[in-house]
């Protein structure tokens, strides 16, 4: 296949209106994007490991179903899990021996959720359904050539462009800032989505920050954690070269009324 680079003649920076948004590791796209991908990574290793080579699998539709809860200040509950179910094909047996590749999936989602979501408890507040069959007999084939080392049973194709804007840094840096706050900063949970917004008035960013009830005692503290990740993501954004900076968080708070993000897992 030839190869063809070309320079695209306008960029995003000579807009006057510039728009970016990033949702962070504990949202559920996220999620579901991730559990995917530590589906293969996962079967890779042990088909390599059971056969001596990675067979044919394509584990890459996800569904979560949005599971209930009670928040509260000083820590709610879970009244129905998160159901999370991962189809798609995958060999199961070859040369007379078996792999339970449902068992190596879940296994791997599990980690995955426990290393990604501080708050979160796979084992109470998640229901993983791995939904998968062995893919047709000429894809299987496909896999078991003599000789054959990289292979491919589909076409696709990938975007990418570079270098990233000023707004597209400072909205990274901040989604990244603010999830990594879980374990000097608890009450940040790192279900966290940031929308940024440049025009002639300078930069706005719109931050919705799922916080985790048992580390939030009360309306005021809530306020207080608020007003703290605010001035996280201003300081970020600043320290990127961003100078007139406006930061909202969680825009859809009635304090008043009680209406406040919060959550029991941080997602």
């Amino acid at each position: 296949m030839e190869l063809v680079v070309s320079r695209i003649r306008s960029t995003p920076a000579g807009t006057p209106v510039e728009i970016v948004e990033r949702k962070g590791r504990g949202h559920p796209d996220t999620i579901c994007d991730l559990l995917a991908e530590r589906a293969s990574v996962a079967l890779c290793r042990a088909y390599r490991e059971r056969f001596g080579a990675i067979l044919h699998h394509n584990v890459d539709k996800a569904l979560l179903r949005a599971g209930a809860s009670r928040p509260a200040f000083g820590g709610g509950e879970v009244t129905a899990p998160i159901e999370i179910y991962l189809a798609g094909r995958a060999t199961q047996e070859a040369g007379g021996a078996a792999l339970k590749v449902g068992d190596v999936v879940a296994e791997a989602c599990a980690a995955a959720l426990r290393e990604t979501l501080h708050a979160l408890d796979p084992a109470r507040h998640v229901r993983l359904e791995p939904l998968l069959r062995p893919g047709s007999t000429e894809l299987r084939a496909l896999y078991e050539r003599p000789g054959a080392r990289w292979l491919a049973n589909d076409t696709s194709i990938g975007v990418g462009f570079a270098p990233a804007s000023e707004l597209e840094r400072i909205v990274l840096a901040v989604s990244e800032r603010l999830e990594g706050q879980g374990g000097s900063h608890p009450e940040v949970g790192e279900d966290v989505k940031v929308m940024g917004v440049r025009s002639a008035d300078g930069i706005h960013l719109t931050v919705a920050c799922a916080f985790v009830d048992r580390h939030v005692r009360s309306a005021d503290d809530y306020v207080e954690k608020q007003a703290r990740v605010a001035e996280l993501a201003r300081t970020t954004a600043r320290a990127l070269g961003a100078r007139d900076v406006d930061v909202v968080v969680n825009a859809a708070d009635d304090v008043e009324r009680g209406q406040l993000y919060l959550t029991v897992t941080g997602t």
